[in-house]
């Protein structure tokens, strides 16, 4: 069952003190604001909190630009026929083959290429042929709540995110009043829990992945 705002801000409400409907030293439109900076804050943290599955029409040639919407490529899976697309390095192909950026175009797309210092783009070979699709995964940011309408709206993360949405809402209500030796230090308490379940959870997740499996199965792919 999908948690809804309201439940999430009313948890911060509630060790506020806040005990009006719409707020009185913290309002709902600022919670609310907040919860929208929580989105942005942890997409950066955990590029996997959001992610996009979807086909993509590349354009004619090498370099790709992800949606958007998108923060950065997280993986591309498969080209349009179905034939699964394989990750390598740039220095890989220019070493093999200088002049790979003008090859000939096709629709069939057998690798990729992608730099961290570059997260919107990719570069695919051989050099797509326009119309050709390939499907990717992609990190993004959720959709901002309306901060005066939003509180029935569905929590944009997974439902497992909301223990750690509270804590970052806290944080910066207690921010509000940060000249407040008292409230400075609750606020700074509420960021070290909001980090360390970032923490936690990037943990848990590695250990319950299927590839933590397939990697103690095979110690030579855990070292790569």
């Amino acid at each position: 069952m999908a948690v809804i705002v309201s439940e999430i801000v009313d948890n911060a409400k509630l060790i506020l003190q806040e005990v009006t409907a719409d707020g009185t030293r913290w309002k709902n439109a600022e919670i609310m604001g907040w919860l929208n900076e929580f989105y942005r804050a942890t997409v950066q943290l955990r590029p996997d909190a959001f992610s996009v599955n979807e086909s993509m029409a590349l354009i004619t040639g090498t370099k790709q630009t992800i949606p958007v919407s998108g923060l950065r490529l997280l993986d591309v899976i498969r080209n349009g026929t179905g034939m699964a697309v394989m990750v390598t390095t740039r220095r890989a192909l220019d070493s093999a083959r200088r002049g790979w950026h003008s090859d000939t175009p096709s629709v069939e797309v057998e690798q990729f290429t992608f730099d961290e210092l570059d997260p919107t783009h990719f570069y695919v070979y051989p050099p797509a042929l326009s119309g050709a699709e390939i499907d990717i995964l992609y990190s993004a940011t959720p959709d901002s709540h309306d901060t005066n309408t939003g509180l029935t709206d569905n929590f944009r993360l997974s439902d497992a995110y909301a223990p750690v949405a509270a804590d970052y809402l806290l944080y910066r209500a207690f921010s509000k009043d940060a000249e407040t030796p008292a409230n400075l230090q609750r606020a700074q308490m509420h960021y070290q829990n909001y980090m360390q379940q970032m923490g936690n959870k990037a943990q848990a997740d590695s250990r319950a992945s299927p590839n933590a499996v397939d990697a103690s199965a095979n110690p030579q792919r855990a070292r790569a």
